[in-house]
């Protein structure tokens, strides 16, 4: 493990045009839980989850009574208003009844001052119905965030093990270059002394050459990677994180297929929001019937009228009111719409369940080919690595051909990639099959 982290830092340090940038290992462990604190997917997801929660709280308030303040000033010799003012001042007097003075009275300087109190009485549960249907959005949009929260686990997987799989590669590949180079030099010895053929260290040199454009590509798909890689786990610029753990042993799957679309059904985020909607759908349904229903609500009002500094008057209102429109040409297609919604969240939930068994069967069956395709690449490597010093020994004591090498060589590598892939996909496969049942 040790010996891979320095290969693959190396390999980061030496690829030509690399960005200079702060080089983090990281775990499979550790990748998913910076994704999870710093995807920004997932933190906007979050916002709005909170954004939802706050308007659920803000309808249920609805049901608190309500305090209200307002002044107002005015300066008028309107008869109407000037009478009004001095009779809500209490400063009325037998003189004020003069005609004369009711037809054209003076301007008059009035201050009122109204403090109020409402409390909406949820008799017919209006507000509750409302409450409870942006709860249930609420919870849809948890479920939704859950449910891309183990999108990008499956992503920030797959990211990772392709970014593991092509340092490795480029390991691989490094040595095989050395193998070249040190076999050109060994030519192009012989070569000097009368011992072989100019046309055998072209041969070598020209697969020297191939083996240093194929490193040159694994570079840069190692360096495509490590970004894709960043990308996901939310890196500031600058930074960049490397893979220092290979995929696990290979083990059989536990249980089959049936048993994992049953936890799927069981545990996935995206049908728990499915059901969530249709909650909600079902809540608004509700909430349109309840709209030919009345409004009713107790008020109280003390208020402060003034014509002068020290001339006012307080007086106070106490009741009860009812708001009620028996007839709203609208209702009856709002009602229809809201019904319509709620069929389309009962097929919506329908189709999700559907989609999530094909998830999991397709998810499923990729991970019983990977492990096939596995063992059958299994032991290439090390294989590969042992053909390829055998047929060496046997060149040098002439019992073999450059030919013969370089066939092996190009097998042995071909080899040790296909290793390298097949145990990586058996990881993504695995971590594709988690993600369906909703276990990732």
């Amino acid at each position: 493990m040790k010996a891979t982290r320095a290969v693959l830092a190396l390999a980061l340090v030496l690829a030509p045009g690399a960005a200079m940038a702060d080089e983090v290992p990281v775990t499979l462990a550790e990748a998913l839980a910076l994704a999870g604190q710093a995807n920004p997917e997932l933190r906007a997801a979050a916002a709005r989850v909170d954004a939802q929660a706050a308007r659920v709280e803000a309808v249920r308030r609805l049901r608190r009574p309500r305090l209200g303040l307002s002044m107002d000033w005015m300066r008028t010799d309107l008869p109407s208003g000037v009478f009004a003012s001095t009779l809500d001042a209490g400063r009325l007097t037998a003189a004020s009844f003069d005609i004369a003075t009711l037809n054209d009275p003076g301007a008059l300087n009035h201050l009122g001052s109204h403090l109020s109190l409402q409390a909406p009485l949820d008799v017919f549960g209006k507000v509750g119905t409302l409450a409870g249907a942006m709860a249930a959005e609420r919870d849809a949009a948890a479920a939704g965030t859950r449910d891309a929260a183990q999108e990008i686990g499956l992503r920030v997987t797959e990211a990772y093990r392709q970014a593991e799989m092509a340092g490795r590669a480029v390991e691989v590949t490094g040595r095989v270059l050395a193998v070249a180079r040190a076999r050109e030099a060994e030519i192009e010895a012989r070569v000097a002394a009368g011992g072989a053929l100019h046309a055998d260290l072209l041969r070598a040199r020209a697969r020297r050459r191939e083996r240093e454009a194929d490193l040159a590509e694994r570079r840069g798909r190692q360096r495509m990677a490590l970004a894709g890689l960043a990308r996901l786990l939310g890196a500031p610029s600058g930074t960049s994180y490397f893979p220092t753990e290979g995929p696990g042993a290979v083990a059989p799957l536990e249980g089959g297929e049936a048993v994992w679309i049953e936890r799927a059904l069981r545990q996935r985020p995206t049908l728990e929001m499915a059901r969530r909607q249709t909650d909600a759908a079902a809540a608004f349904v509700k909430r349109e019937k309840n709209g030919a229903l009345p409004d009713v609500a107790v008020f109280g009002r003390l208020s402060d009228d003034r014509i002068g500094a020290a001339h006012g008057n307080q007086s106070f209102a106490l009741g009860i009111g009812l708001r009620w429109s028996p007839f709203d040409p609208s209702r009856s297609r709002r009602a229809a719409a809201a019904m319509a919604e709620e069929r389309a969240a009962t097929l919506d939930a329908q189709a999700s369940a559907d989609q999530v068994r094909l998830e999991v069967a397709l998810a499923y069956r990729r991970a019983v080919e990977a492990r096939e395709r596995h063992a059958a690449a299994a032991g290439g490597l090390e294989e590969g690595r042992e053909a390829l010093r055998v047929i060496q020994e046997r060149r040098q004591a002439g019992m073999a051909t450059l030919t013969d090498e370089l066939e092996t060589e190009a097998a042995a590598l071909g080899a040790a990639l296909q290793e390298i892939a097949a145990a990586a996909e058996v990881a993504i496969a695995d971590a594709a099959l988690q993600r369906a049942a909703g276990e990732i």
